[in-house]
């Protein structure tokens, strides 16, 4: 009876390990048939084996797997056991987010369902609910919309000063400025976005500071394993209520917005210009023209013809989105633009320059005109976002057979392909010393020498980045009031170069960015 068992294990595992190899390599012939030059992978890793191992960060991987394939214009790699087409060619990638868009139009997902409020932010969403969602969007982040909100960004930049003069106190303050600069988004982005007062640069204990905190707060072993679900065996996630999103966090959040947006109509007369207002009024613009529309139907005895698409659970998202995406990424942008300032003194000194000059012209006031007029500072930021993007790349998924221009290659339908943010604005041939901080890459002179598809941190097309406007008003607001009375330098704890935090998607720096602030 044992010989009999030990007989069917040597029978059986066999096959099992058998079934497994041609199951986790059976991808590995994609890019072969599809006649496209790639590199050869390894069973598990793919060809990102030290990312996966947490040996070099998500930055630091797109940009080597852009440069292993320097003379391509296009190639196929791994991640894992799922094939992705890198893009590096400008003019294709040009093609595939704004000319051929009706061939990209869905964004890379994880796949992962473990929220419906996730699942409705606009970047995770797909096909004509995404385009229907974005239509209704678009207006609240007009420059129109955003010009009524400058007194409520204002009073965030003054509160900043204000802290850092209590801080400063005559003499110097040292500080992370990550952690620095969360508290300043967070301020201005729970303002302009929910009308709420956290205030978490008083008080580094507020619990909407907190929770914002921990929102991608989930055990390291945890997200080795939904990591490796994700790429090896990605039908899984459709079952596995599996999630990179810290669940506390998001009920927590989940229930201010709600709390808000039950505020807001039970007192329709105390209306304020934030994005959750402009967001409660579009759904009900929409919705009274769905209403009038049944009407129309009903009438002619026609079908119903339309549905309310902004209802509260997709408001809710988007209020999430904008408070999390914009937390995280402008606070990283104003931390490395700090970095390189401290660094370069020479170019701070220009930019307050800049900033004095115009203000006086404005009767000292940082109003939207004066922050349009400020040349110089919007330079600083598109370098600081093109040598430190806060995203490494940007990706599409071909949701209609494809042939490359040029090209006799077709891309089938669910083809995922790359583009490299981190690896495009490090290549010499776009930005020459790319290891160098140099504003003047972006004068009118410079840009119109070079594609406009080789500096891609909001993206680029009709799925760009929507929330662009706010981000630099946000942040040219606050690198006024930073350095027309502060002086930003190194400090002891300063590292010169940072190293790259192994285990954030956004750009972060390991051991943070520690600065001196003085009082001018």
């Amino acid at each position: 009876m044992m010989l009999g068992t030990v007989e069917a294990l040597c029978i059986a595992l066999p096959l099992l390990l058998g079934s497994l190899y041609w199951y986790l390599t059976m991808t590995f012939d994609y890019w072969k048939k599809a006649g496209i030059h790639y590199k050869e992978p390894t069973i598990i890793f793919g060809n990102i084996k030290d990312r996966l191992l947490f040996r070099k960060s998500f930055h630091e991987t797109q940009r080597d797997v852009y440069m292993s394939f320097k003379g391509h214009k296009f190639a196929g790699h791994f991640e894992g056991r799922r094939p992705l087409l890198l893009v590096r060619d400008p003019e294709l990638i040009k093609h595939i987010m704004v000319r051929d868009f009706q061939h990209f139009v869905d964004r890379l997902t994880l796949g992962i369902r473990s929220s419906p409020y996730i699942d409705n932010m606009l970047p995770n969403m797909s096909g004509q609910h995404w385009k229907n969602i974005r239509a209704l969007l678009t207006p609240t982040f007009s420059s129109g919309k955003l010009k009524a909100m400058e007194n409520l960004v204002q009073q965030c930049g003054q509160r900043m000063e204000t802290f850092l003069e209590i801080e400063t106190d005559g003499t110097y303050v040292e500080l992370e400025m990550k952690k620095f600069f969360e508290r300043f988004m967070l301020d201005s982005i729970a303002t302009c976005a929910f009308g709420i007062e956290c205030n978490s640069l008083k008080d580094p204990d507020d619990e909407f500071l907190k929770m914002a905190s921990r929102f991608n707060d989930i055990k390291i072993l945890n997200r080795i394993f939904i990591l490796f679900v994700v790429l090896l065996m990605p039908q899984l996630t459709r079952f596995l209520r599996l999630s990179f999103i810290n669940k506390q966090v998001t009920e927590f959040l989940v229930n201010v917005v709600k709390k808000t947006i039950e505020y807001r109509r039970t007192h329709k007369e105390q209306k304020r210009n934030d994005f959750l207002q402009l967001m409660i009024d579009a759904a009900e613009e929409e919705k009274e023209g769905c209403d009038e529309k049944q009407e129309n139907s009903a009438t002619n005895n026609s079908r119903k013809t339309s549905t309310t698409v902004l209802n509260e659970e997709t408001i809710i998202a988007q209020a999430l989105l904008f408070l999390l995406a914009g937390f995280e990424t402008s606070s990283t942008l104003l931390t490395y633009t700090s970095y390189e300032l401290a660094l370069n003194q020479d170019i701070q000194q220009k930019l307050r320059k800049e900033i004095e000059e115009v203000l006086e012209k404005h009767g000292g006031r940082c109003s939207h005109e004066a922050l349009m007029e400020m040349n110089y500072l919007e330079m600083v930021l598109l370098e600081s976002l093109r040598k430190h993007p806060p995203a490494a790349r940007v990706d599409r998924i071909c949701t209609q057979p494809y042939t490359i221009p040029g090209t006799n290659i077709n891309l089938k339908k669910g083809c995922a392909v790359t583009i490299s943010i981190m690896g495009l604005h490090h290549d010499p041939e776009h930005f020459p010393q790319p290891e160098v901080y140099d504003p003047d890459r972006f004068l009118p002179t410079q840009t119109l020498t070079r594609s406009p598809y080789v500096f891609l941190p909001f993206g680029a097309g009709p799925r760009n980045c929507i929330g662009m406007r706010f981000a630099l008003m946000s942040t040219k607001t606050a690198m006024v009031h930073l350095i027309k009375n502060f002086q930003l330098m190194p400090s002891p704890k300063t590292e010169i170069p940072y190293k790259f935090s192994k285990s954030s998607l956004i750009l972060k720096a390991q051991n943070g960015i520690w600065l001196k602030i003085q009082k001018l």
